[in-house]
């Protein structure tokens, strides 16, 4: 009827990672285009971290995220570090593979100080930024100083400098010296690390055998950071990473779901342009390796791509 006012957008939050790290600049990028082109819902970006999203999501704290395929298969299961399971979780895709970054000043490395074991075991205090506690990065550096038998309080005792900041944070203090190691979790290019990279000479820490085995039992997978990406850094890196998926619950709008994934492939030139995980992103495999079970409206998007 004339006059008759439209019911508004439904708005949900989208839960991403810190704002300037890889799931921050996917997230900002879905908003814009998801905002733009649905009908009857709309996206906020929330800030977040990819170890904290599926307690959050599944929690009711978020609607829609970012995170990490072992991450959401412990939540789901009620597995360390999640303290209860989170059944209601369901994937909605997968989108790039992360390598776990392990920056360090060229100078450090000379000194001998070529791993997270030589960092705990080292004499001298050291200036290392472990990454914002909640995001995937912090657990795992959490898991090899643990492992090599100390803590961050235990560091700090010693008179390590821990910095907890953000991705970006990270970056402009290991060139400015503020910290010699920084670390982050994330798909290949990173943005961050480039810059990092440009302003100071930086080389990857080694992951020591022992550690990649324990951080492969916590459901990391094996990985490789490509060589040529970072100045400096010719050789392909071994290290460890999981799947960066998109996940909801079971209370989401299947409709939703099938469009979000339908936008996304109609608009991979303008989202490839945000990054280049949304340029290599392969819908014809995608809906695998979630760690939580498919979500209905990903398995009608998937079927209809022949992926399923």
């Amino acid at each position: 009827m004339a006059g008759q006012a439209q019911s508004a957008p439904r708005q949900y939050s989208l839960v991403v990672g810190t704002l300037g790290g890889t799931m921050g600049r996917l997230g900002a990028g879905l908003a814009d285009v998801v905002n733009r082109k649905a009908k009857g819902f709309k996206f906020s970006v929330v800030p977040g971290g990819g170890r904290a999203n599926p307690a959050r999501i599944g929690g009711g704290g978020g609607d829609i995220g970012y995170s990490f395929s072992n991450f959401v298969a412990n939540a789901t299961a009620g597995k360390v570090p999640f303290k209860k399971k989170y059944p209601n979780l369901r994937g909605i895709a997968q989108f790039w593979q992360s390598c776990y970054h392990q920056y360090a000043g060229k100078n450090m490395m000379e000194a001998g100080i070529r791993s997270w074991k030589d960092i705990v075991g080292s004499k001298k205090p050291l200036k290392l930024g472990p990454a914002k506690k909640g995001t995937s990065t912090e657990y795992i550096s959490r898991l090899l100083v643990e492992f090599y038998g100390s803590s961050y309080k235990g560091l700090q005792k010693r008179g390590f400098k821990l910095s907890f900041a953000g991705v970006n944070g990270m970056s402009r203090q290991i060139r400015s010296s503020q910290i010699d190691f920084y670390f982050h979790n994330s798909g290949d290019p990173n943005g961050a690390g480039i810059q990092a990279a440009l302003g100071r000479n930086l080389r990857f820490l080694v992951l020591e055998d022992d550690a990649k085995k324990m951080l492969v039992s916590a459901g990391f997978s094996p990985c490789k950071i490509p060589g040529g990406i970072y100045r400096g850094i010719d050789q392909a890196t071994p290290s460890v990473g999981a799947n960066g998926v998109l996940l909801t619950t079971d209370k989401m709008d299947p409709s939703v779901v099938y469009n979000v994934l339908k936008i996304i492939v109609e608009n991979k030139k303008f989202l490839g342009g945000v990054h280049k995980v949304y340029k290599k992103w392969n819908p014809k495999t995608a809906g695998k390796g979630l760690g939580a079970p498919l979500h209905p409206g990903a398995k009608r998007f998937f079927k209809e791509q022949g992926a399923l």
